[in-house]
């Protein structure tokens, strides 16, 4: 068999051998028969394989592990590079392993779960690095957490902590912030009131509260209130508090709005000014300007804001919509509209959107269409799909580092982790300790004693400094740390920016400045009130009148016509002129200027005119021939005689010596005498002085102490100033002295004393060397310096002013009549009523208002619940259910009626109203007086509940507990006794053979015939009756019942008929159509139960109610709207309107001209008269009334529709339209009231109108205030100024140019080259070593 062992050989096989042995032609032959089987060639030395051998039959293959490659030899094993394909899908780097690689990730990265992808756990670029405020990129793998200024990094270091939250902002607090358990906690300034958002501050209007109390009227302010008072009265020092003033109170607010700029309201302190809503009020109390409320976050916008002149409006970011309220902004989604553009699918996000792509595609460049991956990226796919947002950030490197940041965008989700590209915003953070908007400041920057703080960022202010570098002062108003304090000082006062101390202005003092009585009040108290007329000021302290220059008098009410008197001038007349009395007329009143006699001239009129001129003002030229001199007085020529020529002689027959003219002598009187003004001898020249003279010229007067021709006499003993006269040794004396010659005694007149006679007496001092005191009482004792008889202050009068006026009367001299009503009485000094209890106002007419009774009305009704309150003592009149002495209490059980004096009547312990007595009956009572109890079938509170009892059972008529009849139980008795009892309430037990059925209520054994059960509590099935229900009903028509006792047949409810064929007719349901509907308004009857089916606009179980207001149709389901109170059709739903209103909804007002319903009618009202869109009545404007306003006021009544009545006085006109008065000649004030002082009438005939106005003011009524300076007044008309000499422009505040003076500055300065002169007078004003008039001298 060698073919056999050649296979044997080639498969490797293993040989076998068996002997067998068998018959074969009957003989038992043997023979061996070989079997093959496989050898397994990787048991032995693996097969030579390096990794894994693989048998297989007849052979067998090596096979290398994943990562490795079998050789060309087919036994070893050579690994393979995984990282050489697509850096085997590693993001960052890829390291190969023998049979394997992995994936590592940069610094600063983890390996994503998926083992390919890197994530960046330390990146600004990752979430901020989970950092609240700022991310510092420090290195690649690096960063730190930094906080805003103010706040510190927790322990997290994450985190951030406010260290002072009300250094934020504010806190967010409009006014103040305060520090609270590490929280800030808002308060409001006085005034101020915190709203709902616990932040913002809102104005407390006073005026509207019973704070203010204000005597006349109440003017808001933010964050304060201001009284003021009516025309012709005067705030009190209380500031609430009106008194009535005696000069009139020119309205503040007439000339030019008062300089508001929006609304102006007139107080006695001047005009009181007020802003339009959007607006505040500037420093100035004038100017409105306009409330930045976007700068300031006062507003509501929750993004974006655009302030404009009063007021702001919202608006918001990119992929926001501004929302209905104005306010806030709402998300756009982007999404709904073309699917935001996206290809795919559209994310909607707030305020923006993302497209993303499904699987196998990723987004282009335009991020919104979608490409197919590239076979590299869907080879490195792991089934998830690929998103990418919208927008490509770019990430803002705030310092450079050896190492860039990295960005990568293919990196998958991880359980909600960043998805494809991070989002970070562009963020700018000041390192290296800068600070400032550009990170251009350090802390050496800090000025004026700032320190830098301790983060560095900022610096830290002295007291008194504020700005980012303390470089800037505090505001006006403000002072101390950062400037936060608000100044307290009171009356005009400056506070110093550091510590707050008040500077206060002259006349005012104490810490706050606080000491210091308002206008027209004095006294340590400041509750004395000046009597100064003509706008006099009075001392603070003592109330002595201030007079204004030219006015003078105790209580300067002496005007022109009353001149100061002769020379002197000035405020209160105090001051004395100095003008050569011999030679000036007058000296001016108020500037003492010297009126210079003709031919005088110069400051003091001592100079004459010059040569050439002559006359009042030395203004006139003379008109002599040349060469002849002209008298400075009269103009008379002065002619001189320098020899007596023979023509001069016919001429002049006088032309001798002995008959030269006074002032000549010698031959021909050419020689002039030079003896001092004396006479000459007209041969010899010789000197003949007059009796008080000496000398060779007559130049020297007699020495002291002697008098007469050749100074001889003795001059005797002058007293008093006395001065000897050198001409007749009198005693010359002292102006207002007098005396007898020649015992030289010099006394002053009456009223006046001093060395000159000049000064007045004292207060209290009069006659003769003022040696006289006054005997006057109730002031400060002064009386007429010359007769002694007292000045009485106002409210006194009699010889000593003892005496107060006369009831009924008050003021200076009493001559005032009071007019306090309803009992009051009147001040004596100033005639302010002071009225009885339950009165009030300027004249007592105006009763108590409600809530203030006594004396002023000042004291507040303690009176509750409605109680009223005597205007007089303030008792308490109860309404009824109260009582107490404030009404406090409430009746108590059992009382009623006014202060409870009622009894109540009520029963079975219900309640009695406390007002009216009326019983409130309790659960199960009604009745007057509660006595009756509920019917059967009703219970509770008004009997109002029926009760749910079924099987004739009641119930109680207060808890409507039902009360089962025998056999029955349950809640509602409607259960049958359980079975084997019976009767009441179930508690007996039946005695039936068991099996056999027990009457649940008389316990009787077996059902009587048609009912069944174990308690025979059901009646027989349908279609059975009878005795055990078991005899079958041969009832067989539609709609008709079986009895179930004796098995007739009878008509189901509803129908009727012999065949019960037939539904009950309209009205009428139940069995056989006996009863009688009650359905109503054309409701429908259900034949079967008689229930109503309501038409629309009607419900109720008749039918019988009508749809409410606001509703209508079927059931009153559907509602109508319908505004301003019209009511609406309950079937339709149609609103229909009142008179006035029109519309749909009736929403809309008649327009304008139309009234009544619908509009229908037109108006008939004239001249601008308001028409009632409901009535068509007219309410007419100003000036006019009647039905169709067209009939003018009649005289003496005004205002609209002439209601109110004028009040002009002295016959002035009313204006019908505002009822202003035009006052006829000789009276001005808002009544015409006033009679014109002539002596402010103006000098030029041409400008002096009818009547004129007190000094300062002018216009109509004289109610503008004049406009000048310097002293100068006003033209009472036109209101120009009329300036005085040395002044001149629109408001004479320009002095004189140089060269010019006088009046008008009309007057040309006659002084050498460019000498200056007064620009009053002219004199010229020489330079040093100058003299002359003309300054033309120059001193030796």
């Amino acid at each position: 068999y060698p073919s056999l062992a050649a296979y044997k050989t080639s498969l490797k096989m293993e040989t076998v051998s068996r002997i067998f042995y068998y018959t074969f032609n009957d003989r038992l032959v043997n023979f061996v028969l070989f079997f093959l089987s496989d050898v397994n060639e990787c048991e032995e030395t693996n097969g030579g394989c390096e990794a894994l051998c693989c048998n297989t039959i007849g052979s067998f293959y090596c096979r290398c592990p994943p990562g490795q490659k079998l050789n060309e030899d087919g036994k070893t094993c050579q690994d393979i590079d995984e990282c050489q394909v697509h850096n085997g899908g590693c993001q960052h780097r890829c390291i190969n392993t023998r049979g394997s690689y992995y994936c590592e990730c940069h610094p600063g990265s983890r390996l994503h779960v998926d083992g390919r992808t890197c994530l960046a756990v330390h990146s600004c670029a990752i979430g901020n690095g989970g950092c609240e405020h700022y991310c510092v990129q420090q290195s690649v793998a690096h960063f730190r957490c930094r906080c805003k200024p103010n706040y510190a990094l927790a322990e997290d270091g994450k985190h951030c902590k406010l260290q002072n939250p009300c250094a934020d902002q504010n806190g967010g607090c409009m006014h103040e912030c305060r520090v609270d358990g590490g929280r800030a906690h808002c308060d409001c300034k006085v005034g101020y009131v915190l709203t709902e958002d616990a932040k913002t501050c809102e104005d407390v209007d006073e005026c509207e509260t019973e704070e203010a109390n204000c005597a006349h009227g109440c003017h808001n302010t933010l964050g304060s209130y201001a009284c003021v008072c009516n025309a012709a009265y005067e705030l009190g020092s209380d500031g609430k508090q009106c008194y009535r003033i005696e000069m009139e109170i020119v309205n503040s607010c007439e000339n030019n709005n008062g300089g508001c700029s929006h609304r102006c309201q007139h107080s006695t302190s001047g005009p009181v000014c007020s802003c339009n809503h959007g607006y505040r009020l500037d420093d100035d109390l004038k100017t409105c300007v306009d409330v930045d409320e976007c700068g300031e976050q006062s507003s509501c916008c929750e993004q974006d804001c655009t302030n404009y002149p009063g007021g702001y409006e919202c608006y918001c970011s990119a992929g926001y919509r501004l929302n209905s309220d104005g306010c806030s902004c709402d998300d756009v989604d982007e999404c709904l509209a073309a699917n935001g553009g996206c290809d795919h699918t559209c994310q909607n996000s707030a305020g923006s959107f993302q497209c993303f792509c499904r699987r196998g595609f990723r987004l282009d460049e335009d991020r919104q269409s979608c490409i197919p991956l590239e076979d590299a990226i869907e080879a490195l796919s792991s089934g998830a799909s690929l998103e990418l947002p919208l927008s490509r950030p770019q990430l803002t490197l705030l310092q450079d580092y050896s190492q860039p940041l990295e960005r990568y965008d293919d990196y998958e989700d991880d359980e909600g982790e960043l998805r494809a590209e991070s989002n970070l915003a562009e963020k700018f953070v000041c390192l290296d300790d800068t600070f400032g908007h550009d990170c251009s400041l350090t802390c050496d920057d800090c000025s004026n004693g700032g320190k830098c703080n301790l983060w560095k960022n900022g610096c830290d202010c002295p007291d008194g400094w504020t700005g980012i570098i303390c470089n800037q002062t505090c505001p006006e108003g403000h002072f101390g740390k950062n400037c936060s304090f608000h100044c307290k000082c009171k009356n005009g006062a400056s506070c110093d920016a550091v510590s707050g101390s008040c500077r206060c202005p002259p006349g005012v003092s104490g810490d706050l400045c606080q000491d210091g009585c308002p206008k027209g009040f004095y006294g340590k108290q400041c509750n004395k009130k000046c009597n100064c007329a003509n706008n006099g000021r009075c001392h603070r302290t003592y109330g002595a009148c201030l007079c204004d220059p030219g006015l003078y008098g105790r209580f300067c009410h002496l005007c022109e016509s009353h001149s100061c008197p002769k020379w002197t001038f000035g405020p209160g007349c105090s001051e004395e002129c100095q003008c050569d009395q011999q030679h000036t007329q007058e000296c001016h009143r108020r500037h003492g200027t010297c009126v210079c006699k003709p031919g005088y001239q110069g400051n003091t009129c001592k100079e004459e005119c010059r040569p050439g001129t002559y006359g009042a003002g030395c203004e006139k030229k003379c008109s002599c021939p040349p060469g002849v001199s002209c008298d400075h007085v009269t103009g008379d020529c002065l002619f001189v005689f320098f020899s007596c020529r023979p023509v001069l002689r016919q001429l002049l027959p006088v032309c001798r010596v002995s008959d030269c003219p006074e002032g000549r002598f010698g031959t021909g009187c050419i020689r002039p005498c030079n003896c001092t003004g004396a006479p000459c001898d007209k041969v010899t020249g010789q000197c003949q002085c007059p009796a008080g003279t000496l000398g060779k010229h007559c130049e020297n007067l007699c020495p002291e102490g002697f008098w007469g021709p050749g100074c001889t006499e003795t001059c005797p003993l002058c007293e008093n100033g006395g001065v000897c006269d050198k001409h007749n040794g009198s005693c010359n004396c002292p102006w207002a002295f007098w005396g007898k010659f020649p015992y030289g005694r010099c006394t002053c007149a009456p009223g006046w004393t001093g060395h000159t006679c000049r000064k007045a007496c004292d207060a209290g001092h009069w006659g003769t060397d003022c040696a006289q005191t006054c005997d006057c009482r109730n002031g400060d004792g002064s009386c007429d310096a010359a007769t002694g008889q007292c000045n009485c202050e106002a409210g006194f009068t009699g010889a000593h002013c003892h005496q107060t006026c006369p009831q009924g009367f008050f003021g200076l001299d009493c001559q005032e009549k009071c007019l306090c009503l309803n009992g009051g009485s009147c001040d004596h000094v100033s005639g302010v009523c002071s009225c009885p209890a339950g009165w009030m106002g300027p004249n007592c007419t105006q009763e108590c208002p409600a809530g203030f009774y006594g004396a002023d009305c000042r004291q507040r009704c303690l009176c509750q619940n409605g109680a009223t309150c005597n205007k007089t003592s303030g008792k308490c009149t109860c309404a009824s259910g109260w009582t107490g002495t404030a009404c406090e209490l409430e009746c108590v059980s059992g009382r009623f009626g006014a202060d409870c004096q009622q009894q109540c009547e009520c029963e079975n312990g219900s309640q009695c109203d406390r007002q009216t007595g009326q019983c409130s009956c309790s659960s199960g009572w009604i009745g007057e007086r509660c006595e009756k109890a509920c019917e059967a079938g009703l219970f509770g509170a008004g009997c109002e509940e029926r009760c749910q009892c079924v099987h004739g059972a009641s119930c109680h008529h207060i808890t409507g507990e039902c009360q089962c009849p025998p056999g029955w139980r349950g809640k509602l008795c409607d259960k049958a006794c359980l079975p084997g009892t019976f009767g009441k309430s179930c508690m007996q037990r039946c005695s039936c053979v068991q099996g056999t059925s027990c009457h649940h209520v008389s316990g009787e054994c077996g059902c009587p015939p048609g009912f069944t059960g174990n308690g025979c509590e059901q009646t027989c099935l349908p279609g059975t009756f009878g005795q055990n229900c078991n005899q079958v009903c041969q009832c067989s028509e539609t709609n008709q019942l079986c009895h179930p006792v004796s098995g007739s047949c009878y008509c189901a409810p509803g129908f009727h008929g012999l065949k019960c064929d037939q539904i009950c007719g309209e009205g009428r349901y139940g069995p056989n159509c006996e009863r009688q509907c009650q359905c109503e308004n054309g409701g429908k009857c259900v034949p079967s139960t008689g229930a109503c089916e309501c038409p629309a606009g009607f419900i109720g179980p008749r039918c019988n109610i009508t749809c409410p207001a606001g509703r209508y149709g079927v059931d009153c389901a559907r509602v109508a709207l319908c505004g301003d109170g019209a009511q609406n059709n309950p079937v339709t739903g149609r609103c229909v309107c009142t008179p006035g209103r029109r519309g749909e909804d009736c929403g809309h007002g008649c327009p304008p001209g139309w009234f009544g319903a619908d509009c229908a009618h037109r108006c008939n009202c004239s001249n601008g008269g308001a028409c009632d869109s409901a009535t068509g009545s007219c309410t007419c404007g100003l000036g006019w009334t009647g039905a169709h306003c067209n009939t003018e006021c009649p005289a003496g009544r005004f205002g609209a529709n002439c209601q109110l009545k004028c009040n002009c006085q002295n016959d002035g006109a009313c204006d019908r339209v505002m009822g202003t008065c035009q006052c006829s000649p000789g009276y001005y004030g808002h009544l015409c009231e006033h009679v014109s002082c002539p002596a402010f009438s103006v000098k030029s005939p041409a400008m002096n109108p009818p009547s004129a106005c007190p000094a300062g003011l002018h216009g109509p009524l004289c109610q503008l205030q004049c406009d000048c300076l310097n002293g100068a007044s006003c033209h009472p008309v036109s209101g120009l100024c009329i300036c005085p000499p040395g002044y001149h422009g629109a408001h004479c505040h320009r002095v004189c140019e140089q060269g010019s003076y006088g009046q008008g500055c009309g007057k040309v300065c006659d002084c050498e080259g460019d000498t200056p002169c007064d620009p009053v007078t002219g004199r010229c004003l020489c330079s040093s070593g100058k003299t002359g008039p003309r300054c033309d001298i120059g001193n030796l």
